[in-house]
């Protein structure tokens, strides 16, 4: 049984909580300083010596943001601005 002695007074206290209201698993992330707008609409990477790859964004969440399309594969290197 927990020792609840040091808390039977107290009133309120300031608490921290955090909510998930969804998760993926096995998914491809890059920094969100990664994603380049394009002009036509949507979003692409850029892979060390330019070329650009179109992307498809999902979930964002520290920070990060879940990629795939053509040519997107785990391990992957990508241009940022981090």
């Amino acid at each position: 049984m927990p020792d609840t002695g040091a808390v039977r007074k107290l009133t309120s206290a300031p608490v921290q909580v955090a909510f998930t209201s969804e998760s993926h698993r096995g998914v491809l992330a890059v920094p969100v300083g990664a994603l380049l707008a394009l002009s036509e609409g949507g979003y692409a990477v850029q892979l060390p010596g330019g070329r650009l790859i179109a992307v498809r964004t999902g979930m964002f969440a520290k920070g990060l943001v879940e990629i795939s399309g053509a040519g997107v594969t785990a391990g992957m290197k990508v241009e940022t601005t981090l």
